[in-house]
């Protein structure tokens, strides 16, 4: 994975603590007019790779089938001091387990999940398309 521009061993430390432990992040996806289109996602940071759950059927999932290029990006901190874009190839992972089920993700958004008043199960299965997210290039500072 390359990274632009280098980052400093601050940058890096608050791009992984800010992985592992942000519950949000910024997808944009392009749709096949060209548009760029940003949302947010919960996400997890697992063995290299950015996991989330989708409902099935939306704009994001049609934008990724037709250009599995994305963006994902971390809020910055309040004076863009420090900032992280993961630029990647987003793919539809049949293999992963539903999000109730999947313990780093279930154990991760337990008390978003009660803050939003969504039911586990419930938003396993309104969320039911996993989707993963192989990083190609990271930008940081």
């Amino acid at each position: 994975m390359s990274t632009d521009p280098e980052p400093s061993d601050s940058s890096a430390a608050w791009a992984r603590e800010h992985l592992e432990h942000d519950l949000i992040g910024w997808l944009t996806t392009r749709a096949p007019d060209g548009r760029l289109q940003s949302s947010p996602i919960s996400f997890l940071w697992e063995d290299g790779t950015l996991l989330f759950y989708s409902q099935p059927g939306t704009p994001r999932l049609r934008n990724i089938a037709a250009d599995p290029h994305v963006a994902f990006t971390l809020q910055s901190d309040p004076y863009g001091d420090h900032v992280l874009i993961v630029e990647g190839e987003a793919w539809v992972d049949p293999d992963a387990l539903p999000s109730d089920r999947y313990r780093a993700y279930a154990a991760k958004f337990r008390e978003a999940l009660a803050h939003w008043d969504l039911d586990v199960a419930q938003a396993a299965r309104d969320f039911s398309v996993a989707v993963r997210i192989t990083p190609v290039r990271t930008r940081s500072w």
